[in-house]
């Protein structure tokens, strides 16, 4: 991690936590990588590691102002733009997502992310955080992802769409994205979105049934179906260590994020 963004507390958090998550994911004892290998799987850093600016400018749109419980996702969309001058690899985006009265919980988020690499959606898995925050790694749970590539003084635009269960709490939600580029088992965080704020009601009296789903966001009227399973009830080790490592470390770098902001 870049020693310029992060207090001493969240690096000693990020630490542990990447420690526990590669511990509950068990792999098998192998010999240790020469450096030359390490270096070769490895992407280059993401714009100057040293700087405090963020070479990936994140930015959210196209959402609507309301959501209903147990209703049809709706559409949106996350774009991330690269300010600097070579291309940025592995880049896997964590959402967060809070609402006002600290009740929301991963179950009842429903979240996918399209990968046009696959021309696929891919579920998203949420974890509470203890600052009551749900946050999930656009990994799609998928050692085969191999995350975005951002390419220099270039934009990619992520199709996301999003629903909430029956039981989910009213009230007002805030989402945003913070870009983190894997590096092995560790991650540097390289941009952060705008806030996307609405509100989760009560579903209207004789709504119908949800929509179907489509193969792509291009399909259809242009309304996203039906999401896929998102299994947020799978143990946090069975995401993966390295999806486990990001996950931690956005839910971190969330939380340092909004006590600095206190």
């Amino acid at each position: 991690m870049s020693p310029t963004r992060f207090p001493g507390p969240v690096r000693r958090t990020l630490f542990l936590a990447a420690a526990a998550c590669t511990l509950a994911a068990a792999p098998v004892p192998r010999a240790p990588a020469p450096a030359s290998a390490l270096a070769r799987t490895q992407p280059p850093h993401c714009g100057d590691a040293h700087s405090a600016d963020f070479p990936i400018a994140s930015r959210l749109s196209g959402g609507p102002g309301a959501y209903e419980r147990g209703g049809a996702p709706a559409a949106w969309q996350l774009e991330l733009r690269n300010g600097t001058e070579t291309e940025c690899r592995a880049v896997h985006p964590v959402a967060v997502l809070a609402d006002s009265g600290r009740a929301l919980q991963p179950g009842q988020i429903h979240l996918d992310f399209y990968d046009s690499g696959a021309s696929r959606w891919r579920p998203v898995s949420f974890e509470r955080t203890e600052e009551a925050e749900n946050v999930g790694v656009l990994d799609g749970r998928a050692p085969d992802f191999p995350g975005f590539v951002v390419p220099a003084h270039g934009t990619v635009v992520v199709p996301l769409r999003l629903a909430f269960g029956g039981d989910a709490p009213e009230g007002a939600v805030t989402a945003n994205v913070t870009a983190v580029q894997r590096r092995g088992a560790d991650g540097a965080w390289v941009g952060e979105s705008d806030d996307y704020a609405f509100a989760v009601g009560a579903r209207r009296p004789g709504a119908g049934p949800s929509a179907a789903p489509s193969a792509s966001p291009a399909e259809g009227d242009g309304r996203p179906g039906v999401l896929a399973d998102t299994g947020d009830a799978q143990p946090l080790f069975g995401i993966g260590t390295a999806a486990c490592a990001l996950l931690v470390a956005g839910a971190a770098l969330v939380a340092g994020a909004r006590r600095l902001r206190r």
